[in-house]
């Protein structure tokens, strides 16, 4: 198995259509972590060129085609928007280590894409997919949007919006809070 083979599902062979080269600067921060981990891009650490790390970007995305690598992609956004408030149930977490098994490679694959994105600025088009998610399991919020929290005190017991049913609602928020400075 090549060092960047995603386990998931092996028993059906991935369809990756046939499309025109690929435009690294068409991929959103997380196709581009998808993609690295899919390519052969080596597990060591060791430092690389920003070109190098297009070419595997490259790779990886024709290994898997668009659709899937990009499905991939709201999946792992949804793992970390729930995992940036301690909120990833068993069922996204188990799914998350089956499509992502190797950890250190994953983390590899984030540097390797932040550095991607500073040097290749997404255009447009991705900015516009951008930060969008997806969940493959069962949501803490069941589809209400609000999260409970629940604190030894009843006083300290809360709601939150869900991270990633009210992720634009969250995101106005945000952005009207640093239009505001």
């Amino acid at each position: 198995m090549m060092p960047g083979t995603i386990a998931e599902q092996r028993a059906d062979a991935v369809t990756v259509e046939a499309a025109s080269p690929v435009d690294v600067r068409d991929l959103t921060g997380a196709e581009r972590v998808v993609a690295l981990y899919a390519s052969d891009m080596p597990n060591g650490r060791r430092h690389h060129t920003s070109e190098q790390y297009t070419a595997w970007i490259v790779q990886g995305a024709e290994r898997l085609g668009t659709k899937e690598m990009r499905r991939r992609a709201l999946y792992f956004g949804g793992w970390r928007a729930l995992g940036m408030h301690g909120l990833v149930t068993a069922q996204i977490q188990a799914r998350h280590e089956q499509r992502f098994p190797q950890r250190h490679r994953l983390v590899r694959a984030g540097q390797g894409s932040a550095l991607s994105v500073y040097v290749d600025r997404p255009t447009p088009a991705a900015l516009a997919r951008n930060g969008k998610v997806a969940l493959d399991g069962d949501c803490p919020c069941d589809g209400t949007g609000w999260v409970m929290l629940w604190g030894g005190d009843p006083d300290a017991s809360g709601e939150i919006m869900c991270p990633v049913h009210r992720r634009a609602e969250i995101l106005a928020h945000h952005h009207a809070r640093l239009a505001a400075r």
